[in-house]
C-alpha cells in the first residue's frame, strides 16, 4: 500500500481543507490566474489572483460535453487592452482544483477539472469593466465531424506513399459522353 501524504490523509478524514481554482489560459504568452485572495505558487509559476473573478462550477455529466465561463470584473486598463487586442478563440485553457495544506500554506495536491478552447470574449462596459469568457470542452473537438474526400491529397494523408488514386486530374474531371439510347436500338 502506498503512503498518502497528511492533505490527501486529511481530505480522505473529512477534515475541511482549503480549496482554489487555478486557470490557466495559453494566450500569446501564458496567463495563470486564481480566485483565491492572494497569489499562489505551484508548478514553477505565480498564479495571481483575478479578484473577485466567478468560475462556474465544472459540472461532470455522462454524455454531456459541458462548456463553462469565468468572469473577471474590474479588470485593469492592461487586461482590458489584452482582451481587446489577443485574438483568444481557440486558444487553450486549463482549470485545476488545487488544496491547500493548511499547516504549511502551500499547494498540497492539484487535479485537472476542466480544459478546452476559449470563445471570443465579451466586454461589460461601464464605471468598472468586466470581461466574460467561455471555453468549450476538449471533447467538443473530438466529436466534431472532420470533412474528407476520396482525392489523391486525403489518400497520401492518411497513407503516406499510397499512389494508389495519383491519376491525371483532367481525366478525373473530363465530361463523360453516354450515347443516347437510339444508338442502340438500329
Amino acid at each position: 500500500m502506498r503512503a498518502a501524504n497528511s492533505l490527501l490523509s486529511a481530505i480522505v478524514a473529512g477534515d475541511k481543507v482549503p480549496l482554489v481554482q487555478l486557470v490557466e489560459l495559453r494566450l500569446t504568452s501564458t496567463v495563470y490566474l486564481t480566485n483565491a485572495g492572494h497569489a499562489v505558487s505551484w508548478d514553477g509559476h505565480t498564479w495571481a489572483s483575478m479578484g473577485l473573478g466567478r468560475i462556474e462550477p465544472v459540472d461532470d455529466v455522462v454524455g454531456e460535453l459541458k462548456s463553462m465561463a469565468f468572469i473577471l470584473p474590474a479588470v485593469n486598463p492592461s487586461q482590458l487592452s489584452l482582451a481587446l487586442t489577443e485574438p483568444v478563440e481557440g486558444k487553450v485553457m486549463r482549470v485545476y482544483d488545487a488544496f491547500i495544506d493548511q499547516a504549511s500554506g502551500v499547494v498540497g495536491h492539484v487535479e485537472l477539472v476542466f480544459a478546452g478552447t476559449l470563445n471570443v470574449p465579451s466586454i461589460d462596459d461601464g464605471p468598472t469593466a468586466a470581461v466574460s469568457v467561455t471555453a468549450e470542452h476538449r471533447g467538443v473537438t473530438a466529436v466534431r465531424s472532420k470533412p474528407t474526400r476520396y482525392t489523391d491529397d486525403d489518400q497520401r494523408r492518411r497513407y503516406p506513399g499510397d499512389t494508389s488514386l495519383d491519376f491525371d486530374p483532367a481525366t478525373d474531371a473530363a465530361p463523360i459522353a453516354w450515347p443516347k439510347a437510339s444508338f442502340f436500338r438500329q
